[in-house]
């Protein structure tokens, strides 16, 4: 009995461990359509466009390659472009692209817009001061990411911690200094590299 309860804290009456839920299936094709479209096309043969789009029926035919995926629809591919999930993905016509997170060695194109006169950005507090002190930059993403909103930048921020700081972006400030924004999704813009003078913590 006890050899077969060795390794085990668990007594004969505790109830079994939870397991974590499993990612839904459009879930899973999700995050498999945001690895391809935002940083690795190559993985199942695709070339992106300067918008970083690519045909929808390409893209159908190459997801339909890979295991557990043969069975993907076109219509499931829209889904993913539609409702909650547009704020990640596009259709621009028969193509379809990720909206931002772009870490492709080719510069995607986007069309530069008026923003609002505030935008938002939440990190860690540690990344937070840096950002206060150097500016804030792409680094290893094309663009540099903003929210529409605090509460936006607050769950943007949440992913690195559980209390983020939020800063505060001027707009108007940054573009008097020749900085362009790009509107990428309904909360999400993205922006050239910022200077520290336009970045401001928000109270």
């Amino acid at each position: 009995m006890k050899d077969a309860q060795k390794g085990s804290n668990r007594g004969p009456g505790d109830p079994q461990p939870k397991r974590p839920p499993r990612a839904s299936t459009d879930e899973a094709l999700g995050r498999f359509l945001a690895f391809i479209l935002r940083h690795h096309p190559e993985e199942i043969g695709l070339a992106l466009d300067d918008q970083g789009a690519v045909d929808l029926d390409v893209l159908l035919d190459r997801i339909r390659t890979r295991p557990g995926l043969q069975r993907v629809t076109r219509e499931r591919l829209e889904g993913l472009a539609s409702g909650e999930a547009a704020t990640r993905f596009e259709i621009l016509g028969n193509r379809i692209r990720a909206r931002y997170g772009h870490s492709l060695p080719q510069t995607i194109r986007y069309e530069p817009a008026t923003p609002p006169p505030y935008l938002f950005h939440g990190n860690t507090p540690e990344a937070a001061e840096q950002i206060l002190r150097e500016g804030l930059k792409a680094t290893q993403r094309q663009r540099v990411h903003l929210s529409v909103d605090t509460s936006a930048a607050r769950e943007v921020g949440r992913r690195r911690c559980t209390e983020p700081v939020i800063l505060r972006i001027d707009t108007t400030l940054a573009a008097k200094a020749g900085i362009k924004f790009f509107p990428a999704g309904p909360a999400v813009w993205l922006s050239e590299d910022l200077p520290p003078e336009c970045i401001a913590r928000h109270e």
